[in-house]
């Protein structure tokens, strides 16, 4: 009996972590689509929660840094590093360096990306991040794949900071 309802639970939780990972999602739109203006462009768009992957090159500042502040500075930041697998996402040298596996972003080749693999992990996997029910996916997903996929730039004066010190974006 103990089988069935450790299963029973499992496949519960599965199911409400998904309905409750999806409540709010954007729709998912890429590039090239008829009518749309360009992700992140959007006067009062919100940066953290992009509509559509932009059409052109990712930007770092204006498309991946909020994204990784919002969703990864919170546990990857020097101060909280030691619980965190010691990876500290704070410059790019750091996330270059720091962590389990470094290096954590392979320019050019998201799938041997650790950063990326970590993120697509089933989100009951305990070393799935950000963990649930905070899931990257979508659309947010697509910019950081393109991102590393494109080279990776990031600009070595952006220091990423706690998402509470943000005051604007």
């Amino acid at each position: 009996m103990k089988p069935i309802f450790r299963t029973t639970a499992a496949w519960l939780g599965l199911a409400l972590l998904a309905v409750l990972s999806g409540c709010g999602e954007k729709t998912y739109v890429t590039e090239g689509d008829a009518g749309e203006s360009s992700g992140g462009d959007a006067v009062g768009e919100d940066p953290t929660w992009p509509e559509k992957v932009p059409d052109g090159p990712i930007d770092f500042r204006k498309h991946v840094r909020p994204l990784l502040i919002i969703n990864c500075l919170e546990c990857h930041n020097r101060e909280d590093a030691p619980r965190s697998g010691n990876f500290i996402l704070e410059t790019r040298a750091l996330a270059m360096s720091t962590g389990s596996a470094p290096p954590a972003i392979v320019p050019g080749d998201p799938d041997k990306s650790p950063l990326i693999t970590m993120m697509t992990l089933d989100p009951l996997h305990q070393r799935a991040m950000p963990p649930a029910p905070d899931k990257i996916w979508g659309v947010r997903l697509e910019i950081l794949r393109r991102w590393i996929q494109e080279g990776a730039v990031w600009p070595e004066d952006v220091t990423l900071v706690h998402p509470r010190e943000i005051t604007e974006w």
